[in-house]
């Protein structure tokens, strides 16, 4: 339990950094990546920019609520509610993430880093509402791990360019690296966590019999 709530804690700060990282965008002037863009002025690459940012912090605001047990057992039908929030905003921010990558800094390595994140984030949301859908909980519940994972990505990455700070560390680089990194990272520790949690739930099966 203490780790549990170690972990949501963990999940809403990494949140709300991203909200807060995420204002400057609104903020009425092109900053930060938006100002280096040459489709910047198009009114269809701003519509994709500001819908992938705006319901991706929905997504990852919404997100750790899903994971409150105690609370979704007392209000089931906010689990549901919530769950409806979150996976358009996934659909949102994932459709428009793949539009966006096109553009992406660093390349060639750059875009195709962010366009697979993209298309593994919109598949693992439709296979996990395809799970319940069908009244496979348990796998609902695995796949909708995988994919908060990979909504969390967004702040991997952020992190990870935290080191293009340290003296002798081009940003560039970074960034390539950070498009591949954040959520190959994501998607590798939450496979890990799952597959021991499946392992200590046939231990104890077995120990059963």
């Amino acid at each position: 339990m203490k780790n549990k709530n170690l972990l949501l804690g963990f999940l809403f700060i990494g949140a709300i950094s991203m909200l807060i990282m995420s204002l400057h965008f609104f903020g009425g002037e092109d900053s930060g990546i938006l100002r280096n863009k040459v489709v910047k002025d198009a009114a269809w690459y701003r519509l994709s920019f500001f819908t992938h940012i705006s319901f991706g912090l929905i997504a990852i605001l919404t997100g750790p609520f899903q994971f409150m047990s105690k609370l979704l057992e007392k209000w089931p039908k906010l689990h549901k509610r919530i769950g409806y929030v979150y996976c358009l905003a996934v659909v949102a921010a994932s459709t428009t993430g793949l539009v966006i990558a096109q553009f992406a800094m660093g390349g060639t390595v750059t875009k195709i880093g962010f366009s697979i994140l993209s298309i593994l984030w919109f598949g693992s949301q439709v296979v996990a509402l395809g799970k319940i859908f069908s009244k496979d909980v348990a796998a609902h519940k695995k796949w909708m791990t995988i994919n908060f994972a990979l909504t969390f990505s967004s702040i991997t990455q952020r992190t990870i360019l935290l080191f293009a700070f340290i003296p002798y560390f081009s940003f560039m680089p970074i960034y390539q690296l950070s498009s591949w990194l954040s959520w190959i990272f994501n998607l590798t520790l939450v496979l890990i966590v799952l597959g021991k949690k499946k392992e200590n739930k046939e231990a104890v099966l077995h120990a059963r019999r």
